[in-house]
């Protein structure tokens, strides 16, 4: 095999399950340009490899099998990034999907902008049977256009969290996205000699990417689908216990409490709050360890937070998020935005309610059912929305 094109990078850890059907829809494809680099961190490292060694003669296949022991995510994902050789590379978590044609639009985005260095696309959703209360819909764009997105529209979005949900926009990164080879290397010899040197690594990717790229192109087709197993960590969402737990495994995998790193002292929202408190410290990393600059993004910060509250699954729940986060923000800069930080638990008891997800037509988005023709995996759900989407070759490609 030549050098690929694109390397699709599958890291996974306990999940064997997930890890296997998402290998199995990849595989699938007749595409002879693509690297598969599946990587697995599991503690019975046994399951993988037995599953793995009928395909060892598919010469797009990099296995790596677990090791004798242990490593961090961020460890994982170093040696994922070390072991791929494709022209570009993209990451996937294991229980979600990609489709390899996406290298289809990559290389003409690249033929119609050759200075472009990342890529990415709109994304579904797919929660596995089991994951959530009743059913859920996912939104398939019905546009395909290509565009540029300037570095200050990202910048202001990523770090000034304009327009944020529970987390800021970070659309460009290694993770549901693709960045170019050379501006993976070339970060690695700006940033500690190491792919990855934070445990959050789809954020800090996507610092980085953003920050150097020549040129950013996004996609609204979507090309990927995001899921969420009951072993996910987006499962743990809104459940203070789950939450816990999961942070408790992460840090032991990492071999320390990221949250009592002296880089984060100034900074008194440690990750065991919420995903709001893990992206806002993530940023605080960046900022302290790079010297970014970029005023204005406190307020901002502080209504995500109240959304990562008010997205809590229980009463109990919403109160211990809101009492932490309370108490981050009265210790934080005086107090300074504690009043923007008004987190409302109705809110949250409305939108976490089970029912029949809305489905049908609006402006620009068709809302599908996530277990459509009974679709039992994010694959399968893909294959379905794809007949509702513009063939990657028929995109229109009008870059100047």
């Amino acid at each position: 095999m030549s050098v690929p094109f694109l390397s699709i990078c599958v890291p996974s850890r306990n999940r064997q399950r997930y890890f296997q059907e998402t290998i199995r829809a990849l595989l699938a494809s007749p595409r002879d340009d693509i690297e598969y680099v599946l990587v697995d961190n599991s503690d019975d490292g046994e399951v993988m490899r037995a599953f793995m060694q009928p395909l060892a003669g598919d010469p797009r296949v990099r296995f790596l099998p677990a090791a004798e022991h242990t490593l961090s995510m961020m460890d994982n994902w170093e040696r994922a990034m070390a072991a791929s050789s494709g022209r570009w590379v993209a990451f996937i978590g294991d229980d979600d999907f990609i489709d390899p044609d996406v290298a289809t639009l990559i290389a003409m985005i690249e033929k119609a902008a050759p200075t472009t260095q990342g890529v990415a696309w709109n994304r579904l959703t797919y929660h596995w049977p089991g994951t959530r209360r009743g059913r859920l819909a996912t939104a398939v764009p019905t546009g395909c256009r290509v565009i540029d997105i300037p570095r200050h529209e990202i910048m202001r979005k990523t770090f000034g969290w304009q327009d944020a949900g529970r987390v800021p926009t970070f659309m460009f990164s290694y993770y549901h996205a693709a960045a170019r080879r050379d501006l993976i290397e070339a970060n690695r010899g700006r940033y500690g000699g190491r792919y990855f040197e934070y445990p959050l690594v789809d954020q800090e990717s996507a610092f980085k990417t953003i920050c150097n790229a020549d040129r950013l192109v996004f996609s609204e087709r979507p090309f990927s689908v995001l899921g969420a197993c009951a072993e996910s960590n987006s499962a743990a969402i809104g459940r203070v216990a789950d939450n816990t737990r999961r942070h408790a495994e992460f840090m032991s995998d990492l071999g320390r409490n990221m949250d009592e790193d002296p880089l984060h002292a100034d900074f008194p929202f440690p990750t065991i709050l919420g995903v709001t408190a893990a992206a806002g410290l993530a940023q605080h990393w960046f900022r302290r360890a790079y010297g970014l600059k970029f005023d204005g993004w406190e307020e901002n910060f502080a209504r995500s937070c109240a959304l990562d509250c008010s997205g809590a699954a229980t009463l109990e729940d919403f109160e211990l998020m809101r009492d932490g986060y309370a108490e981050g923000f009265a210790r934080w800069q005086g107090g300074k935005f504690r009043s923007a930080f008004a987190p409302s638990y109705a809110v949250a008891s409305a939108s976490s309610a089970p029912g029949q997800p809305f489905t049908g037509i609006t402006p620009l988005l068709v809302h599908l059912e996530e277990y459509a023709a009974d679709a039992r995996t994010p694959a399968e759900l893909y294959a379905l929305a794809e007949g509702m989407m513009t063939p990657p070759d028929e995109i229109p490609v009008q870059l100047v």
